[in-house]
């Protein structure tokens, strides 16, 4: 009687979930193989080093000369200026991390 448990409606033996055991067609998402990433062209270092320099001495005269000490006018053209700056950083950014 207790083998009949062990057997679905058309006589054959059912299948037992056993912890531990993986199942050949479902492989846990590490162990999938990742597609090939496509390869970006690199730049060379010399041109990286020219643009974190650009970038520090930017920093280096925003804090020198604060926008208060600029005509009004003057003011909202930095103004449109740095935010397109930021806005190309920040999407540069975004596009680095996908």
């Amino acid at each position: 009687m207790s083998e009949g448990k062990n057997k679905n409606s058309e006589g054959q033996p059912s299948k037992k979930f056993v912890p531990g055991q993986k199942s050949p067609a479902k492989l846990p998402q590490k162990e999938q193989p990742k597609p090939a990433a496509p390869t970006k062209p690199t730049v060379d270092a010399g041109s990286s080093l020219s643009l974190i320099k650009k970038a520090d001495e930017i920093g280096e005269e925003l804090e020198s000369k604060p926008l208060k000490s600029f005509e009004k006018k003057e003011r909202e053209k930095i103004v449109q200026s740095y935010e397109r700056l930021i806005f190309k950083m920040v999407r540069e950014i975004n596009n680095s991390r996908q």
